[in-house]
């Protein structure tokens, strides 16, 4: 074992994740930092080319295309707003 993976005096038994970001020794057994960033907000803008033919049934659902559509980008938003309520669409 390496002297950087041993705790430092005075610290014993507090591991402190040391390294270079994405640096790995051999074996894979290298220390990797992952500084916390704060997620950004997002401007979002969606654009749906809408014909008649997305108002016909599709055959296996029992909705329209546009209706599916519709659902996809409800089930997007949420999750990013979940992810970040700041978000704009």
């Amino acid at each position: 074992m390496s002297s950087s993976s041993l705790p430092k005096e005075g610290n014993r038994g507090q591991m402190k994740m040391e390294g270079i970001e994405g640096d790995a020794t051999v074996g894979g057994a290298g220390r990797y930092i992952l500084n916390p960033t704060r997620i950004n907000s997002e401007d979002i803008i969606f654009c749906v080319d809408v014909d008649a033919e997305s108002l016909v049934e599709m055959k296996t659902a029992g909705v329209t295309r546009l209706d599916s559509i519709k659902q996809a980008i409800l089930l997007f938003v949420n999750s990013k707003l979940s992810i970040n309520p700041d978000h704009r669409f």
